[in-house]
């Protein structure tokens, strides 16, 4: 491990970032809140991209190119934050860099966060993206990538386009970084909770309490947006997992894999020791620029 990577893990420890999960839900609101005070939508003002701004459905989808007009493919690319926090500028060198390296225009929906709307609104924005990622960009040359609960809507836009009665082309690649969801049987909540010890960012019952703002008050909502691994990903070109090997998250992996095979989609999973949750996104030292190059790699395929 690097001396960065080190360190970094030190810090999160010594700052205690985890115990933050670990409070009564009444609490962890007002966390959230205070952290969203400096989050949600942004307008680039530099030029070091080609920057617009389009309304979906009533919420802003950032699209950053490389150059005037559109590129030929397209990355669908989802911020993490629980599904309770939003991005801020610092997802932005990421969205410049995934661009610059893939070739592809970069889209970034400020999807609605489920402090204050239904997991169902998030998919109803998610997927009103990707319609018009497939018509502009045309099947087969639109993939998703995300952080996180990013990582989980990259894949659950597969999912729930299997949903629909009439699904539009799949994604040619998903690149789950770090992707959680709600453990939904026994062997997983073990898995999960025998990581907790060793995940210095994300306690393992954040991953329970999550459910109920996801949820908003309701019942009905599909069980893939809940736990992507219970989606159908048929159809995806492929998909490729990206996990800290000491993370509580990375129980999740082998219902994802199961629910590859099932899909018959070929998947590759890379889990990394030691580091902490979305490393990946901190390109400054050995092991992210390592794992981002791998990502990036995938996506301009």
């Amino acid at each position: 491990m690097s001396i960065f990577a080190s360190l970094l893990r030190g810090v999160y420890r010594l700052t205690g970032t985890k115990k933050a999960f670990t409070l009564p839900e009444s609490e962890i609101l007002k966390v959230i809140e205070k952290q969203n005070r400096h989050r949600g939508v942004f307008a680039p003002t530099d030029r070091k991209a080609h920057y617009q701004t389009i309304d979906v459905g009533g919420f802003p989808c950032l699209i950053v190119r490389e150059n005037p007009q559109p590129a030929r493919r397209a990355i669908l690319y989802f911020f993490g934050g629980g599904m309770v926090i939003g991005p801020d500028r610092g997802d932005l060198p990421v969205m410049r860099k995934l661009c610059r390296e893939t070739g592809c225009d970069v889209w970034f929906p400020f999807y609605p966060l489920c402090t204050d709307h239904c997991i169902t609104e998030t998919y109803d924005m998610a997927y009103a993206c990707y319609r018009q990622m497939i018509d502009l960009y045309g099947g087969g040359n639109v993939s998703t990538c995300g952080f996180s609960s990013g990582g989980a809507l990259a894949l659950g836009v597969a999912a729930h386009n299997n949903a629909r009665p009439a699904p539009l082309p799949p994604p040619r690649h998903i690149v789950a970084v770090f992707p959680g969801e709600v453990p939904w049987n026994d062997a997983e909540k073990a898995r999960m909770q025998a990581l907790n010890e060793k995940d210095v960012a994300i306690d393992y019952a954040f991953m329970v309490l999550v459910e109920k703002f996801m949820r908003h008050g309701r019942k009905d909502v599909p069980d893939y947006m809940i736990s992507g691994s219970r989606g159908d990903f048929s159809g995806v070109g492929d998909i490729h997992f990206f996990y800290s090997a000491d993370e509580v998250l990375y129980g999740a992996l082998p219902d994802f894999q199961a629910a590859c095979k099932r899909a018959n989609v070929p998947c590759s999973a890379f889990a990394r020791p030691g580091m902490v949750h979305c490393y990946c996104m901190l390109p400054y030292f050995k092991e992210a620029r390592e794992d981002f190059a791998k990502i990036t790699e995938i996506l301009k395929k």
